[in-house]
């Protein structure tokens, strides 16, 4: 019957508009929509670069101290030598004496270049700003007996004096600045202090003393004093903390609940 389908298909049709009607939004309603979203970004975004930013660093990080172990096995391994004693028998006092030892280390690096530029003179000479945890400019540089090295992917290498005039059966320090010359450049987010070990590899430097080396502090609490957002010199035994991922004050990730 054609009036039977003419009416069902008005009745279909009638339905059809109002289930479209209730699915359907007004333009007030996408433009409030919207705007809650727009709010909703501008809250969150700048955590969510924050986060990216500390996870970059917390991967260039893990990475620098992978491989400067890597080098110091390979070192150990091909030199029959432990660094500690190769620096000590070439050492000479003076200025930038270290050069020559840390340049036979790099050689473990593909692609290293001799920057021939002193430590001491580095930052103001290439208006690269230095500085500890809290972000006060500093011209202390704990690893300042040799000239920097850079390897392939631009990481800053510099070495201290031998071990042996401390007596200690570990050392020397060496100081990396896991991301190069790119920022923030301070002590504890990029730029840390390592120290070879009496079993041949690099371990993350927890002694007192900045300028000179120190036995191995095993108290966190001793070693967060050099560690903090209130020191005024280099944070110098950050990277204990960083390897662990530890918040030196407590609780929590020093990557995303310490570093600000």
């Amino acid at each position: 019957n054609p009036l039977r389908l003419l009416s069902l298909a008005f009745k279909r049709f009638s339905l059809t508009k109002k289930v479209s009607d209730k699915v359907g939004f007004t333009l007030a309603e996408v433009l409030i929509t919207l705007g809650i979203i727009g709010i909703v970004a501008a809250i969150t975004m700048p955590n969510l670069m924050s986060h990216l930013t500390k996870q970059k660093l917390k991967s260039q990080f893990f990475k620098a101290y992978a491989e400067l172990n890597r080098a110091a096995r390979a070192f150990y391994a091909y030199e029959d030598i432990p660094f500690k004693d190769y620096q000590d028998s070439i050492y000479t006092n003076g200025i930038l004496s270290s050069t020559v030892s840390l340049e036979r280390f790099m050689s473990y690096y593909k692609g290293y270049t001799n920057t021939k530029l002193n430590p001491r003179q580095f930052d103001p000479d290439n208006n690269i700003i230095n500085q500890n945890l809290a972000g006060a400019a500093v011209t202390n540089w704990p690893c300042d007996q040799s000239a920097i090295f850079t390897d392939m992917v631009g990481r800053l290498y510099s070495l201290d004096d031998m071990a042996g005039i401390y007596g200690l059966d570990f050392g020397p320090k060496i100081c990396i600045d896991t991301n190069g010359i790119d920022k923030p450049n301070r002590w504890g987010y990029d730029r840390f202090v390592f120290v070879f070990s009496e079993t041949n590899s690099v371990v993350p430097y927890t002694g007192s003393e900045w300028a000179n080396l120190s036995s191995q502090l095993t108290d966190d609490k001793k070693i967060a004093k050099y560690c903090s957002y209130q020191t005024t010199q280099v944070t110098h035994t950050c990277a204990h903390f960083a390897l662990n991922d530890k918040n030196p004050e407590g609780k929590g990730s020093y990557w995303f609940d310490y570093l600000k």
